[in-house]
């Protein structure tokens, strides 16, 4: 985590340090600063001007190798100097926390000027100042260019989605044109801050679409979606793949959402330790290698299955969405002449009849007589031995009953 105080309350090792005392210790424009990192890469910032100096050394004395920003259009480019408001890819010997009075000097990192971010269309990594910046209250000039969510990096788990900016990390965000992004002061925020993060946030993640979860043997561990309805897929972008070696899995499209009952869709892994372990939930899926040959096979809701051979770098998946509720449609074409198709879901197994009604309530065809699997179902009915005029028909099952009309002209 990320404070900033120039009380003494905050300060550390400083106990019995008097108030003038502490106040003329720590200068008013100054701050203190603790920022965890974990061993081996993080997503860093400088959130004010090192007295040392401001060179990756000054700030991260573990780091090991370059340190690197992230220019649109360009990529990783290695820095030796640092300046507040860019983020960077940092490799750290160990787990650690870097602390002023420690690491950083005993007097605070000094406040520097809360300039506008420039940003350029499409991804841009960048880092706050001395506040935690609540991500509803970001501005941009020219407005709203910023496509949310906003993410951070959690070794072992990839890219997450963020509600709030903290002093010392680096963040991703994506905007829709070039722009100066406002950082405000994170203490005053604005009045309507909770409306705007409702509004950016809602419905991201929805519950009733399918989860794919890959674990690898380090513990590792991401989740990807099978989206249901109509979304805006690029709504669901993640940020460029990190360094190398770094663990991340994610749609051949770069998405951590996609629409997989349509077609197969790729699924890329990196930085991974073998085994990997695939369990899926609210769903059914077929699941590949890109061959087709080591991995071919089906998984239930609720099963998984282990990947062995570390060639495998790429899966394909398909499959459909378990329902999240009963529905049963409108049969297709209406009228028709003389076959027409009925569907109906079940979000779980049941006893099911599909039965076919003249307008005396005779019963003419039976379809579907049999326990069903949770699932989307599809019959089609031929009534070329059938008279002309309106039918009926009917799914029942113990907990859902429909009733249809439908129309043959011949």
């Amino acid at each position: 985590t990320a404070s900033q105080s120039s009380s003494p309350d905050n300060l550390y090792g400083w106990g019995i340090l008097n108030t003038l005392e502490a106040i003329n210790y720590f200068p008013a424009n100054t701050f203190q600063l603790s920022v965890d990192v974990a061993n081996k890469w993080n997503l860093v910032s400088v959130p004010g001007i090192n007295p040392d100096g401001m060179s990756v050394d000054n700030w991260w004395v573990n780091h090991s190798g370059s340190v690197f920003k992230f220019v649109p259009g360009t990529g990783y480019t290695e820095v030796t100097i640092t300046s507040p408001g860019e983020g960077y890819y940092m490799y750290n010997n160990g787990s650690q926390v870097y602390n002023t009075g420690d690491e950083w000097p005993a007097g605070g990192i000094q406040l520097a000027e809360h300039n506008p971010i420039g940003a350029i269309q499409g991804w841009n990594l960048i880092g706050v100042y001395e506040d935690t910046v609540d991500v509803a209250v970001l501005t941009t000039t020219p407005a709203d260019q910023i496509v949310y969510p906003i993410y951070e990096y959690i070794p072992g788990t990839g890219y997450a989605t963020i509600t709030n900016l903290y002093p010392g990390y680096g963040y991703w965000v994506r905007v829709a044109g070039d722009c100066q992004i406002n950082l405000p002061d994170g203490k005053a925020g604005i009045p309507n801050a909770a409306a705007n993060r409702n509004r950016k946030s809602e419905d991201f993640i929805r519950n009733e679409w399918g989860r794919i979860m890959l674990t690898d043997a380090a513990g590792n561990s991401y989740t990807l979606y099978a989206v249901i309805g109509n979304v805006d897929l690029n709504r669901y972008e993640l940020p460029p793949l990190p360094p190398e070696g770094m663990f991340d899995i994610r749609y051949s499209s770069g998405r951590v959402a996609e629409d997989i009952s349509t077609s197969a869709k790729g699924i890329d892994m990196r930085g991974i330790t073998y085994p990997v372990k695939v369990k899926v939930e609210n769903m059914d899926i077929k699941l590949q290698d890109e061959t087709g040959k080591e991995i071919n096979t089906d998984i239930k809701a609720g099963e998984e299955i282990n990947i062995s051979n570390p060639a495998i770098k790429k899966l394909m998946v398909s499959g459909e969405l378990i329902p999240d509720k009963y529905s049963f449609e409108q049969n297709y074409p209406n009228p028709f002449n003389p076959s027409t198709t009925i569907k109906f879901a079940l979000p779980e197994a049941a006893e099911v009849t599909l039965t076919i009604y003249n307008t005396l309530g005779q019963k003419v065809a039976e379809l579907v007589n049999s326990k069903l699997e949770a699932g989307n179902y599809s019959y089609d009915w031929n009534a070329r031995n059938v008279s002309t005029g309106m039918y009926i028909y009917e799914l029942r099952t113990d907990k859902f009953v429909s009733i249809k009309k439908m129309m043959l002209l011949k």
